[in-house]
């Protein structure tokens, strides 16, 4: 898959998802399995790029969300890498700053399964007992802010949410732990990110 094609996928996703959720709004009110919004995410240890959608739960206290992720063989180095997500994000609490914008911090762990062929669930018969960790799964820990941006014009989007987090992976925190040539400064990374409310 080119590069460029993956800038496809979120453009598919927003139309799939919101004709599908015009569709059934104006039938009843939205079914249990719809999303509340789609998301699309720029690194962050869960892809190069991401895009999935997620639901609001508990009266707005856990936002839960699939995600598909993708890193080019460009950037990976070893060949095309093909993440799936599961991330739980906790709003802290939330201050309203403007008629229309909301500011929250948040902060989360994520589950990431990575399918990529270099990766393995259980230890392969080369490796010695108890030498290796199943590496195709990782969590991430991340905190960062999201300012939610009520729309006035609803007509394809009720509001978005645009956000910043900086997260580790728990290998990567244990290295840090263990290696003193690894520094904490050097296990952390960036991410944005934004959410389209249907």
């Amino acid at each position: 898959m080119k590069f460029k094609n993956i800038l496809i996928v979120p453009i598919i996703l927003l139309v799939f998802v919101k004709s599908f959720a015009q569709e059934k709004d104006s039938i009843q009110d939205k079914s249990w399995y719809t999303p509340d919004y789609v998301k699309m995410q720029f690194a962050g240890n869960i892809g190069f790029l991401s895009v999935g959608a997620g639901y609001q739960l508990f009266n707005d206290v856990l936002y839960t969300e699939l995600l598909y992720g993708f890193v080019p063989k460009s950037i990976s180095r070893a060949e095309n890498i093909h993440l799936i997500t599961l991330k739980n994000t906790f709003p802290l609490f939330r201050k309203k700053i403007g008629k229309e914008l909301t500011l929250i911090p948040i902060a989360g762990i994520a589950v990431t399964y990575d399918v990529g062929s270099t990766t393995f669930t259980t230890l392969p018969d080369k490796f010695p007992e108890g030498y290796y960790f199943p590496t195709a799964f990782h969590a991430t820990v991340y905190a960062g802010a999201m300012v939610h941006h009520e729309f006035k014009n609803k007509s394809l989007f009720k509001g978005a949410d645009y956000y910043l987090e900086v997260g580790t992976v728990e290998s990567y925190l244990w290295y840090a732990v263990v290696n003193e040539s690894v520094t904490f400064k050097n296990v952390f990374s960036t991410s944005v990110g934004v959410n389209f409310y249907l």
